[in-house]
């Protein structure tokens, strides 16, 4: 996956010294090798966890003109197939990353939508001393940056970024509303008002004539109308091609298997495709409601994998908490990062680099329980203009409880703030990126998924869940359900194959009928949990977080008194969010 951070001062004079000291916070992210590229007015570093091309890869890598010069962290699954397209040759670099440049050179930034693959890309152009930052389909890798004068400064995490440029930093109180509005924060929008993320899909380029500009080359929700089914075995072998192209490295790729179906189909798929036992990676509780550790045993003996448990106890979340929200700079409504965490470890105790992991399948096939009451006709919907304002579609809210949504505000913002946040909610920006023609012409379950996607993927699962908690020990993870074969695919399968008889990937497990064990393939859906974080709280330390809250000066002194979402009015526990927020501001020494 590797870590890359930089400079661009397009009038010259940049300070490299602060492309040093954000690598320096990046070591996690690539202990490998270092690469570095300088120019009169582009400075970079990449620091590699090195996956292909081990003896003989490099970057920065260029096209054969030599007009376009990139550092690339991530992969690019289909590399050979995208050489043969930019009709040029390796020329001996064995990195896949490689043809990013050439396919720049051939096609322009449109060229990356063929891509295979989940990168962060920095580009130079010498001809016209411009530069663009990319990020892949999804956003499986991520891309930040601020704005100094002329200067630009970016990283693959906030917190290096931050850290490394001197200037002053205040919280997003638009952002704050996004995530006690819709418990995510949507790209281009982060927690710092003056860092913003790369959106997924998108460039951005920035030369010395004004403001960046934001390009997008490809998005999620181009679904085909088509009177012909997908067979199911059709599926499958979309599927089986993706992670056999997100198991091949010069090292080992272990899985990620929670017990679900995701993830017990492509171990399923996986162990058939490795000429050894497949290292899998699991977690279990002692809580009973939490635990989903048969489920998991039954999947690794069927396959015969090499499997290890790890144990989240009650006092793990206790104790590291704190540690991985000061890691990942990210709001949390859940404790379950800290088990992400902690698996993420012991792969890396393991000697193992990489894992497979089954995000994707529910937002692309349509595998929440939302996406079933969305299969029911009806004859109303509740309709706002705000949520024409945010998803094009006045009858379409998501996850949004509007009731809720007022009451959180006053409840968790400090009431000095709540005229800020006036004129910045969280509806006054398009969520997603398409037109209210565009929005009104898809299903209620086609929308529902492209804003599970930009929403909650990107930004959630692939971010904090999954790059944060990986990368921190050093582990990339791949994706197979976000593979271009699947993603085509899920794209032309019909509504009402996805979800049949109030029951989502109903073509999936179609699919994998006889392959999956039955008692995997009929659970229900059990989401991303673990322990209540104030059950597991010393009373002490619960004061200290009271105290930091307060500190912020954003959030309610006595928000952490609210109720709590286990059970009671809330779907998560917000007063996890204001802990956090209020960590992350400690942290990065943000100003209300």
């Amino acid at each position: 996956m590797c870590g890359v951070c930089g400079t661009f001062s397009p009038n010259g004079g940049g300070d490299r010294r602060i492309v040093a000291a954000m690598h320096a916070g990046l070591t996690h992210r690539g202990p490998d090798e270092t690469y570095s590229l300088n120019t009169e007015t582009l400075s970079v570093k990449l620091g590699r966890l090195g996956f292909t091309g081990l003896a003989h890869g490099w970057q920065p890598a260029e096209d054969r003109s030599g007009r376009y010069a990139a550092m690339t962290n991530g992969e690019v699954f289909n590399s050979r197939e995208l050489w043969d397209k930019s009709g040029s040759r390796r020329r001996g670099n064995e990195v896949d990353v490689a043809v990013i440049p050439e396919l720049v050179a051939r096609f322009g930034i449109d060229g990356l939508r063929m891509v295979d693959g989940q990168f962060a890309t920095a580009i130079f152009d010498r001809s016209e001393n411009a530069l663009y930052l990319a990020r892949d389909r999804f956003g499986v890798c991520p891309m930040f940056y601020t704005r100094t004068g002329s200067d630009t400064h970016f990283c693959s995490e906030i917190k290096p970024l931050v850290r490394s440029v001197d200037r002053s930093w205040s919280v997003d109180l638009g952002a704050i509303d996004q995530y006690f509005s819709l418990g995510n924060i949507v790209a281009p929008r982060t927690l710092v008002r003056e860092v913003r993320a790369v959106p997924p899909g998108c460039a951005v380029r920035f030369d010395a004539n004004g403001p960046e500009k934001v390009l997008r080359y490809w998005r999620y929700g181009e679904f085909e109308s088509t009177a012909e089914p997908v067979p199911a075995e059709e599926l499958r072998e979309g599927l089986r091609r993706s992670i056999r192209d997100r198991l091949h490295a010069d090292v080992e790729i272990g899985a990620y298997l929670s017990g679900g179906f995701d993830s017990s189909a492509i171990v399923m798929e996986a162990s058939d495709l490795v000429d050894q036992p497949l290292h899998t990676f699991s977690v279990v509780f002692d809580d009973p409601g939490l635990d989903e550790g048969r489920f998991q045993r039954e999947v690794s003996q069927l396959v015969g994998s090499k499997h290890e448990q790890i144990r989240c106890l009650r006092s793990d979340v206790a104790a590291r908490f704190e540690e991985m929200v000061r890691h990942c700079c990210y709001p949390q409504r859940e404790t379950y990062n800290v088990a992400a965490m902690m698996l993420a470890d012991s792969v890396r105790a393991a000697g193992i680099k990489g894992v497979v992991s089954g995000e994707g399948a529910d937002e692309l096939f349509f595998g929440y329980d939302s996406y079933a009451f969305d299969s029911v006709p009806r004859s109303t919907r509740g309709s706002r203009p705000e949520n024409e304002r945010a998803w094009g579609r006045a009858d379409f809210g998501w996850e949004v409880d509007w009731p809720r949504v007022h009451e959180r505000r006053r409840t968790y913002l400090a009431p000095a703030l709540l005229e800020g946040v006036s004129g910045d909610e969280f509806w006054r920006t398009r969520l997603i990126p398409f037109t209210d023609a565009e929005a009104k012409s898809l299903s209620a379950m086609q929308l529902r998924s492209i804003a599970d996607v930009y929403v909650q993927m990107s930004g959630h699962l692939l971010g904090d869940h999954g790059d944060s908690m990986l990368m921190g020990s050093s582990v990339e993870g791949r994706y197979p359900f976000l593979g271009n074969s699947v993603v085509s695919l899920a794209q032309r399968v019909a509504d009402e194959a996805k979800v049949v008889d109030f029951e989502g990937k109903a073509c999936l497990k179609s699919a994998y009928d006889g392959i999956v064990p039955q008692s995997v393939l009929r659970r229900g859906k059990h989401g991303f949990t673990a322990y209540d974080l104030r059950s597991v709280t010393g009373e002490r330390t619960w004061q200290d977080w009271h105290g930091l809250v307060e500190a912020s000066g954003v959030l309610a002194p006595g928000c952490l008194d609210a109720p709590t979402g286990r059970g009671g009015v809330d779907k998560w526990d917000f007063r996890l969010s204001a802990i956090s927020v209020a960590m992350v501001m400690d942290e990065l020494g943000l100003s209300p």
